[in-house]
């Protein structure tokens, strides 16, 4: 075995694992669940496996916060991974990560956009299509008020989001299914579920939705595999004579400011969501880098049962996946294969909501410890506003402080697991269409908070 292996080995074989459900069925067709009390572990079905086709990711580190964002540009006819390459590379998302830009010794936390992808709806559809670019603009506006000592905490950027490529969609989605969108044959049914009308500026959004929360992921996984080899050059070349004491690596979380597109199955979508994000950025983690990740955690705090992803993970032991949603407000069929469903009333307030997720937490946390098993090596966060009082879908009643909080509890909570943090959008429609202040603030506070919390680590 070699050094790096044996390092590999000693650094991700911590030992705590859980596999919990709260609101499972068991059929014919549904495999066992366990439960908090009393685990019995569920049988292991088989799955499609993941497609081998090779794709690069190399995190895309490029368009700082002083760059313009480029302007929207077409895909043409280019639906297939050649294509979408040579589109990226226009975008200059390609280069790869190396010690001479970063210090693996701070924070780091890149920030995906892709409102350049402009999609033009009917009058009065009720999507609010502007809230990306408005987001967005934001938090970069906050950003630059920081000061330089603020900025030196975390190294931070934002970065176009790339298109995915069809080999990475289809490791999640059926491939007649992605090749149906991109030329746009679909049914009128299909497109009423989603809720979009088809175009090719819907294209080019739904690839970077995807795109953005992939980069964003495997910008973290590249970083850390060049953390671990430093440390490894460093103990090897290091006299034993010596006694140096290196600072530890630095945190990296990574963000995007859109996905969190959770109703997409494997061969439709619905709710606004063509592909999941999450799901497909899960599985590229699992397919391309097997050294550092074995298990997934995925905390969806939007308003709405992510569906999809607990369809799509079924039986996936590799795939955790926790909702809290609310209870009157499943707009479709509730899935009852999720591992960790929690329904909350409608008209939940601050209290109740956080309370409940403080609990679940906790549980999740003291369950992988006291089972021994392999932890969570990473957590994607669904940062859906739609539990805002001010949300024209949501039902729920709370705060945005209440929403700032909930926020601070997952980033705590992924601190205290010592597990790196990939954040997406999620729901939040404006009650008042004349003013969108309420959900703009509180989709902007996740990222800034993020921001913040990881300049205070390092303080």
């Amino acid at each position: 075995m070699t050094t790096f292996h044996r390092f590999i080995d000693a650094v991700f074989s911590r030992n705590v694992h859980l596999k919990v459900v709260a609101f499972g069925r068991s059929s014919s067709n549904i495999v066992p669940k366990a439960t908090l009390t009393g685990h019995t572990h569920r049988r292991k079905p088989s799955y499609p496996k993941f497609s081998t086709s090779s794709t690069d990711h190399t995190p895309h580190i490029t368009n700082s916060i002083s760059k313009q964002p480029p302007g929207s540009s077409s895909l043409s006819a280019e639906t297939d991974d050649a294509g979408i390459r040579r589109h990226n590379e226009r975008l200059g998302e390609t280069s790869s990560p190396s010690k001479k830009n970063y210090d693996l010794y701070r924070p780091y936390f890149p920030i995906y956009y892709n409102d350049v992808y402009e999609v033009d709806l009917p009058p009065g559809h009720r999507f609010p299509m502007g809230k990306y670019r408005k987001v967005r603009q934001i938090v970069q506006e906050k950003v630059s008020t920081f000061s330089d000592r603020e900025r030196q905490l975390v190294q931070s950027e934002f970065r176009v989001s790339p298109l995915a490529s069809v080999a990475d969609l289809s490791s999640t989605h059926c491939p007649s299914y992605i090749d149906r969108f991109l030329k746009g044959n679909q049914s009128n049914r299909e497109l009423r579920n989603v809720g979009f009308p088809w175009s090719q500026q819907g294209v080019n959004r739904a690839l970077s939705s995807v795109g953005g929360t992939v980069a964003a992921a495997t910008a973290i996984c590249d970083l850390r595999r060049l953390q671990i080899l430093d440390n490894i050059n460093d103990t090897e070349h290091q006299d034993d004579s010596t006694t140096t004491h290196k600072q530890p690596p630095g945190q990296i979380w990574a963000a995007h400011l859109a996905g969190g597109t959770h109703h997409a199955f494997h061969s439709r979508g619905e709710g606004f969501c063509i592909f999941s994000d999450i799901a497909v950025a899960a599985n590229v983690l699992l397919l391309h880098y097997p050294d550092l990740i074995r298990n997934i955690l995925i905390i969806d705090l939007d308003v709405h049962q992510g569906n999809g992803n607990a369809v799509l993970f079924e039986g996936r032991e590799e795939v955790f996946t926790f909702s809290i949603q609310c209870r009157e407000n499943h707009f479709s069929k509730k899935e009852t294969v999720g591992d960790l469903d929690i329904d909350l009333p409608a008209g939940c307030n601050d209290a109740t909501y956080l309370a409940t997720l403080n609990h679940w937490l906790k549980r999740i946390a003291n369950e992988r410890r006291r089972e021994q098993r392999q932890p969570f090596d990473f957590i994607f966060y669904q940062a859906g506003v739609d539990i805002l009082e001010n949300d024209r879908l949501g039902r729920m009643t709370l705060t945005r402080e209440g929403v700032r909080r909930r926020n601070d509890m997952v980033f705590q909570f992924a601190t205290a697991m010592e597990v790196p943090l990939c954040i997406t959008m999620g729901g939040g429609y404006p009650r008042d269409t004349n003013d969108w202040t309420p959900i703009l603030d509180a989709h902007a506070d996740v990222y800034l908070q993020a921001l913040q919390f990881l300049g205070r680590r390092k303080e």
